[in-house]
Parts: C-alpha cells; sequence; structure tokens
C-alpha cells in the first residue's frame, strides 16, 4: 500500500512538472489554397504562430527560437551524370531518389544548425543537411555512394527555387507572436503542403504543430490537366493531331508561289 501510494505521489508530481514548464504552439496560414493559372507567377504564404504559456510555466534561462517547414508532395527523380564517351557527352551513371520532397523550404530565427543537438534536427528533417534522402537500390539514408548525386540535386533544386534554407526569416513581432513567409515560386508542383512549426529552447525541442495548404490548377490548365491524367491516349492522339494540322495550316499560309 506504501509503494502505491509513493507511486502515485510520484506521477502526480511529474505531471505537475510537466504542466509548469509546458507551451502550447498554434500556427494560422495567410491562405489554405493557391490556384494556378496561365498567369501564375508565384505566391507567397505566411505563417503566424503564438506561443501560449500556462500561468504556472517556469520562466526558461534562454531565448524561444522558433523553425518553420514546409514540404510538398513526396516525387521520385532519376538524376543522371553526363560523362564524356569517345568524345560525346552522355548520359551514364544514374541514382534514383524515392519521395523525395518536391518543394522544402526551412526557415528559422537563427541558423538551422544552432536549433538542437544534430540527432533532432535529422529526425525532423530540418536543414539541408538533415532532408535524408532515399535511393533505389541503396540501403539507409544519405548513402554516402550516393553523395556526389545528392549534392547535385539539391544545387539544381536550388536554382530552381524549390529549395531553400533562410536562418532569420521566422522573426518575432511580439513576445509570444512570431511570422515566416514562404515564396511560392511559379514552377512548384500541384499537390499537398504540409508546414510544421517548431518551437526550441536551449537545444531542446518544447513543442510542434502543422498545418497545411494545397497548390491546385483552376480554369483551361485543370481541364488540361485533368483530361492527360485521366485520357492520357486520347490526350496524346489529339496533340499528335493539333500537331500536324498546326504543321499544315503553317505550310498553307507561308507557303511561297
Amino acid at each position: 500500500m506504501t509503494r502505491l501510494i509513493v507511486f502515485v505521489w510520484l506521477a502526480s508530481l511529474v505531471a505537475a512538472t510537466g504542466v509548469a514548464r509546458a507551451e502550447r504552439l498554434t500556427i494560422a496560414l495567410s491562405m489554405s489554397e493557391i490556384k494556378i493559372d496561365s498567369n501564375f507567377a508565384g505566391a507567397p504564404v505566411t505563417v503566424f504562430g503564438v506561443i501560449e504559456r500556462d500561468a504556472q510555466t517556469v520562466p526558461r534561462a534562454g531565448d524561444y527560437e522558433v523553425a518553420v517547414l514546409v514540404l510538398g508532395p513526396p516525387e521520385s527523380v532519376v538524376a543522371r551524370r553526363k560523362d564524356r564517351v569517345f568524345g560525346i557527352w552522355a548520359n551514364q551513371a544514374s541514382e534514383v531518389f524515392l519521395a523525395a520532397p518536391s518543394f522544402y523550404a526551412v526557415g528559422a530565427t537563427i541558423d538551422v544548425g544552432g536549433l538542437a543537438p544534430a540527432e533532432l534536427l535529422k529526425r525532423y528533417r530540418l536543414g539541408f543537411d538533415n532532408i535524408g534522402f532515399s535511393y533505389r537500390g541503396r540501403t539507409g539514408r544519405d548513402n554516402p555512394g550516393a553523395a556526389e548525386f545528392r549534392e547535385a540535386f539539391l544545387r539544381i533544386k536550388q536554382d530552381e527555387s524549390l529549395y531553400s534554407q533562410d536562418p532569420g526569416s521566422v522573426s518575432f513581432i511580439g513576445d509570444a507572436i512570431f511570422r515566416s513567409t514562404i515564396n511560392i515560386p511559379a514552377n512548384a508542383p500541384v499537390g499537398f503542403y504540409q508546414v510544421s512549426a517548431f518551437l526550441f529552447a536551449d537545444g531542446a525541442l518544447l513543442a510542434r504543430t502543422d498545418d497545411s495548404f494545397t497548390i491546385a490548377k483552376t480554369g483551361f490548365e485543370q481541364l488540361t490537366f485533368t483530361f492527360a491524367h485521366e485520357n492520357a491516349f486520347v490526350y496524346g492522339v489529339v496533340c499528335v493531331v493539333l500537331a500536324l494540322f498546326t504543321g499544315w495550316l503553317a505550310g498553307v499560309l507561308f507557303r511561297r508561289d
């Protein structure tokens, strides 16, 4: 009986300690859906966040730090390396990236590497060094045998404005209110985008919360996209016929007698 009383007392103490040091994180997005038409040139998505502290929360020695991560729909990508063969540049070695984020943006109040220990950053894929790519035919994440392709893939994605890492892009506009703006480029793929916010202090993760938005085509672009995916054969035939007709029409209009 005594042991039971002691156990209950310890459990209550742990629970009380957890509540006393608990923070709650809430975020809201400036938009829940981005519609793409022929004039789409990109759009900013702003993340607003609030840190709620219980009245009994023990003050922390260090400042709060926040990171915001946006992941686009996963995709499998083939990366090829061109080598010179008998004086001709040709595709040689290749790697297949499995379920890689089609869009990746991470922002933070400070440099991402200073938020938490490397193990924690890797678990939540915070920072380019911690994304953790998987490859077809290779075991584990970030297999060293594909390091060359990994670097090239990251470089290309950054050049296309689809991957970004921006320390300082999350800023506090109050003691417990922060904001971050993610720029969605015109070439961003359609689909579901996950937004995650992380609250850190003294290298420890205090809270995490998630939200999402979608990118979808609209108007004639949406009709064409849907038709091409649901009726691929007919779409191909129509494209060939239109190409032949356009070529014939151009020949008639610009024919020299």
